[in-house]
């Protein structure tokens, strides 16, 4: 399977949005959360919005393969989503640290933004600035070492890759990317040298 990480507003979601569309073989893993709905998502879609009640009786049960709390609200991915090699997820730093210690077999990349471009980022679309601001701030210290611990990192800094040049690095790491690779940072100059050296 695929994990996606990043901050908020650093463009994850759309990526994988994106890649999904270009690559209908692949499907997006979607996981489970008590957090509020926001303007535009869909059940089922974006999550499966449930209870903190709901939440808490599938822990006992046994359906999560990971969950934990973030930002106040508690994710979850389901165990039956998560054997498929075409299976794409979006995960924070504890969820994949999760799946990892039980054995999946992932290929994970990482997306770097800095901080000040996804805050102007989050601001620019609107968001509510306390918002907007509470969710730069709980991603501090989330994400610490996680460049040491995924595959690839896609260093997007200042935002200097469009929407689909990332897609072309996500795209073009899958096709040079065995399981469990050693950790390589990756920029589309990298992934172009790469190519040319084939």
């Amino acid at each position: 399977m695929i994990v996606i990480l990043g901050e908020s507003a650093s463009g994850k979601t759309t990526l994988l949005k994106k890649f999904i569309e270009a690559n209908p073989q692949y499907h997006k893993i979607v996981t489970y959360t008590t957090r509020p709905m926001r303007k535009g998502e869909v059940d089922g879609v974006d999550y499966h919005f449930i209870t903190q009640d709901t939440f808490d009786e599938l822990v006992k049960l046994d359906f999560f393969a990971e969950h934990a709390k973030y930002r106040e609200w508690s994710y979850g991915t389901a165990k039956n989503s998560c054997e498929s090699q075409n299976a794409v997820a979006i995960l924070t730093p504890a969820g994949f640290r999760a799946l990892k210690r039980l054995g999946y077999d992932i290929t994970s990349i990482y997306i770097y933004v800095d901080r000040r471009s996804r805050l102007i980022n989050i601001l620019s679309r609107g968001d509510n600035i306390d918002e907007a601001y509470r969710r730069n701030l709980s991603d501090v210290g989330q994400f610490d070492e996680i460049t040491q611990e995924v595959n690839y990192v896609i260093d997007n800094t200042g935002f200097h890759m469009d929407k689909n040049q990332v897609l072309k690095c996500l795209q073009e790491i899958l096709k040079i990317a065995p399981p469990e690779s050693e950790y390589q940072q990756l920029s589309l100059f990298d992934i172009g040298e790469t190519n040319a050296k084939k």
